[in-house]
């Protein structure tokens, strides 16, 4: 049974999926070893490991008595599994699951953030849990059983046992039920990720493959690998790595077969190349999804899913897991189905401050399916079709989820967008966000681009890199040399923040640059104009861009990213052009209360 918990606080804990973890699951039942105290790993430590990795390693004497008193306890808090206090960093084991793994390059132990995800991984197979009352871990029954399978030394029959595990997490079931959709298909971490998670936040989505690709090899014919290095960080999203853990763990199962994908071009008469790790189903693979599904005579694997899993770390996460969580456990009561109104009156009357709308029901039920919950979607009626094992959505007395201002401006957008992808609205958590990963603001720049190339037919591309504007856009008519920026407390227009759009507009004017981004766009346009694409904008911004505008002798737009999504809706709505488009781009109707009057209905 899902049960609604009064806890004094929200777990503030990532749990599931794992990056710099071994995809040999054997290995993550040391975790759960830990908690038995006659285990052959928590032994070892007691007789020697333990000292070897904190006190010889030069750990003060205190960090060696607190994990030594914390084995001695079945219940073991989360600073004595990963870390103690302000000790992250340092060389030696300072949390129990740090010490019981060897780290990399002769280091004792492992560092934290691996510690991390060891401890991740183990509950999302159900091997330790956490106690929300005392926000201890303890170990659970099946734990118990696969410690008792290493201790025992029966490897193939904890490995076995390790399989039934997976078929139960939701996200191999979900990557499972994805390369089975087309058994032909070579899917590098570009397509898992895209499609992995909710469709309207960011926090797991991978870049699109094809603009890695075409940017990864322009740098080849460049013959700049400055710019490759730059590539592969601004492309590497936390989906990557957990994608590739995952598709790791399939293959030493042997669901999944590495393969190389290959990508070239011809330039000037030469061939560039470049190659990316990719996984396809084998035929164990095909029959798992009989596992995962239920067929042929087995059984639908119960699912098991946490409170934790629904949303990733983005602002006011714990709402938008409550909410899920709520959805969920609604479903799974009503062997019926439920409609999206239904549900989103039954959550809003446990936590009226969630101000769920069945609008956003619908996009989570999508992103669901995209964790590896199933649940069928019939126009705007629900059915979960998995059987999910019992969990806890914690829930504060009293409590009033706080609303930003992406909350507020998704919740106006969501119920008007009929045909645009609801994934653009990803870009406003991004260009809302204070800290922004290289991968988001490359996210945002995609987003940006893809709502003009996708949406409003505009011809042009995502750029990218450094020295280049972040997209240029085109029709006949006219041109525009695009800025993308993420700023939570809205972008000033100032002589420091427009510096670079200055150097692009003289690129593309001189055509004289080291920098040949332009080469790829037409230089005959009628007229060219410059946009910035932000949250929002501060200051005397008006005036500003007019001062822009007079000394570099183009004129600007300024965008939110709400107005672009907007305008890209009435588009396919087929209620505006694309002239009216680079007018509405150039108004000076840029604050939400002013063009949302005009462009909804």
């Amino acid at each position: 049974m899902i049960t609604v918990q009064i806890l004094k606080k929200f777990p503030d804990r990532t749990f599931g999926l794992g990056q710099d973890v071994s995809t040999n699951l054997v290995g993550i039942v040391k975790v759960p070893a830990l908690f038995v105290p006659n285990s052959i790993i928590h032994q070892d430590l007691i007789n020697g490991r333990l000292k070897r990795v904190t006190v010889d390693a030069g750990a003060p004497q205190k960090v060696y008595d607190t994990l030594y008193a914390a084995l001695q306890s079945t219940e073991i808090s989360n600073s004595n599994l990963i870390t103690l206090p302000n000790k992250g960093r340092t060389p030696y084991a300072s949390g129990l699951i740090r010490a019981i793994f060897d780290g990399q390059k002769g280091a004792v132990a492992i560092k934290n953030w691996p510690a991390q995800n060891y401890l991740a991984v183990a509950i999302g197979l159900g091997l330790v849990d956490l106690d929300y009352d005392k926000y201890l871990y303890y170990i659970t029954d099946l734990g118990k059983q696969a410690v008792d399978l290493l201790d025992n030394k029966e490897i193939k029959k904890l490995q076995d046992f390790l399989l039934k595990r997976l078929y139960e997490y939701p996200y191999a079931a979900w990557l499972i039920r994805l390369v089975n959709k087309d058994k032909s298909k070579q899917y590098t971490k570009f397509n898992l990720g895209e499609n992995f998670g909710f469709i309207d936040e960011p926090g797991f989505t991978s870049l699109p493959e094809d603009l890695y690709v075409d940017a990864m090899l322009n740098a080849k014919v460049d013959g700049d690998k400055s710019e490759e290095t730059q590539i592969r960080s601004n492309y590497e999203s936390t989906a990557d790595k957990y994608m590739r853990w995952l598709a790791g763990v399939l293959v030493d199962y042997g669901l999944l077969d590495v393969v190389q994908k290959e990508f070239s071009r011809k330039e000037n008469g030469k061939k560039y190349s470049i190659s990316l790790q990719a996984y396809k189903v084998t035929l164990k693979g095909t029959k798992a999804l009989n596992k995962v599904n239920g067929g042929s005579r087995f059984p639908r694997s119960v699912k098991r899913v946490r409170w934790e899993y629904l949303a990733p770390k983005v602002k006011n996460a714990s709402k938008r897991k409550t909410s899920r969580a709520l959805m969920l456990k609604y479903l799974s009561e009503s062997s019926k189905g439920l409609s999206a109104n239904k549900i989103s009156q039954k959550i809003n009357a446990v936590s009226p401050s969630i101000g769920s709308i069945p609008e956003q029901v619908l996009d989570d039920a999508i992103g669901l399916n995209r964790l590896g919950i199933e649940i069928e979607i019939n126009g705007n009626h629900l059915t979960l079709k998995e059987k999910l094992t019992d969990f806890i959505i914690p829930v504060k007395e009293n409590h009033t989820f706080q609303t930003t201002e992406a909350d507020n401006l998704k919740r106006k957008l969501l119920p008007v967008l009929k045909h645009v992808d609801h994934k653009y609205l990803q870009a406003i958590d991004i260009a809302y966000k204070k800290n922004t990963s290289n991968a988001e603001n490359t996210l945002l720049e995609v987003l940006s681009t893809d709502l003009f190339v996708k949406e409003m037919d505009y011809k042009g591309s995502h750029l990218g890199g450094s020295n280049k504007p972040d997209a240029f856009v085109y029709t006949s008519k006219a041109g525009w040399i695009l800025d993308s920026k993420a700023y939570s407390d809205g972008f000033h227009v100032t002589a420091a923040n427009t510096d670079a759009m200055g150097r692009y507009i003289q690129q593309y004017r001189d055509h004289k640059d080291k920098s040949t981004w332009w080469k790829k766009f037409p230089n005959n346009l009628p007229i060219t104009y410059f946009a910035y694409i932000s949250s929002f904008y501060n200051g005397n911004y008006q005036s500003q861009l007019k001062d822009f505008e007079d000394r570099n002798k183009m004129r600007g737009g300024l965008i939110e990213i709400p107005k672009l999504i907007l305008l890209a809706e009435e588009y396919q709505d087929k209620k505006i052009s694309q002239a009216q488009i680079n007018q509405q781009l150039l108004d000076d109707k840029i604050d939400w209360k002013d063009y949302s009057t005009i462009l909804l209905p």
